[in-house]
């Protein structure tokens, strides 16, 4: 896959397009982009992805701190990678950007910059000045402009429309297996380790406290996961048992939540290091315990139960 940062200078020839933000690349993302690469491999010609980045509503929405997204624009060319795609475009999205009119948009950078002789449009997708351009416009702006169009089925999974938005409450709600489902893949955080307070050293579970690299990347529900985390620099995957939270019977209930991964299988210096943690199984919610030897008692469960599900 080529990546092009931008749109100047792109000599296309007819290629098939899709465009969208792409957010989490999940398997509804997928289905669609299968179809472009169907047709382009139909008809000859090259496939193309086009997405924006920052996210739109990191523009257009005031107060942006608290957005949270499945993923930013480094975690989603990765995710694009595995499409089979020929190029992808990232478009900055600006406030100039946003006050193009769907068909401005259609006409100026599908139609007169990338070529598009085929464009395959999600179900839902809505772009364009205040988000007036629907697959109806598209339609409308196609025969001015000279392309076919395909619209695209929503991928119903499990009696629901497979959605970003859908995934992102998921995990909010501490339901990653089913959020991983429809993603197609476990959902995923990357960060480095960072300094912490050795708590979990002093009960006998040392711990990597991880700062996302992604200011707005969703977390997950507070609570307790079994996880596989790589490490920058080694080849395996190593199994944990992951912490979101306070820390209530450690800590006061004014302290940052922080996200802190017990790793099985692994004795070394972490600091610095860049770490993937994937989500397989949430175990519980985080509880408050009486005496530190409750605590301790449960992280042993906790340990076994990991072990068990990661087998």
């Amino acid at each position: 896959m080529n990546v092009h940062f931008g749109y100047e200078g792109l000599r296309f020839s007819g290629p098939v397009i899709t465009m969208g933000v792409f957010d989490g690349v999940h398997l509804g993302h997928r289905m669609l982009i299968s179809k472009v690469v169907e047709e382009a491999h139909r008809c000859n010609t090259e496939s193309v992805v086009v997405t924006f980045d920052p996210h739109p509503r990191m523009v257009l929405e005031k107060g942006n701190e608290s957005l949270r997204f499945l993923t930013d624009i480094t975690e989603r060319i990765m995710l694009l990678e595995e499409t089979g795609i020929d190029h992808l475009v990232v478009i900055p999205f600006t406030n100039e950007l946003s006050n193009l009119t769907a068909c401005d948009f259609i006409e100026k950078i599908l139609c007169e910059k990338l070529c598009v002789s085929h464009l395959v449009a999600g179900f839902n997708h809505h772009f364009g000045k205040r988000h007036e351009g629907t697959g109806n416009t598209i339609m409308e702006c196609s025969s001015r402009f000279g392309f076919s169009v395909t619209r695209a089925e929503p991928l119903i999974l499990e009696g629901v429309v497979v959605s970003s938005s859908v995934i992102r409450d998921l995990l909010l709600s501490g339901e990653t297996d089913h959020a991983s489902r429809l993603l197609g893949y476990p959902y995923f955080i990357t960060g480095r380790v960072v300094p912490g307070e050795r708590l979990g050293r002093s009960l006998g579970f040392p711990t990597a406290n991880i700062e996302p690299h992604f200011s707005h990347k969703i977390i997950p529900k507070n609570g307790v996961y079994a996880v596989e985390i790589e490490l920058s620099g080694y080849a395996e995957k190593h199994k944990a048992m992951l912490n979101i939270g306070r820390r209530p019977t450690v800590t006061s209930g004014n302290t940052k939540e922080t996200i802190e991964a017990h790793i099985l299988d692994f004795d070394g210096d972490l600091y610095d290091k860049s770490v993937v943690v994937r989500f397989r199984h949430r175990l519980r919610d985080e509880m408050k315990f009486d005496t530190r030897k409750k605590l301790t008692l449960q992280l042993y469960a906790d340990k076994e139960q990991t072990m068990r599900l990661l087998k």
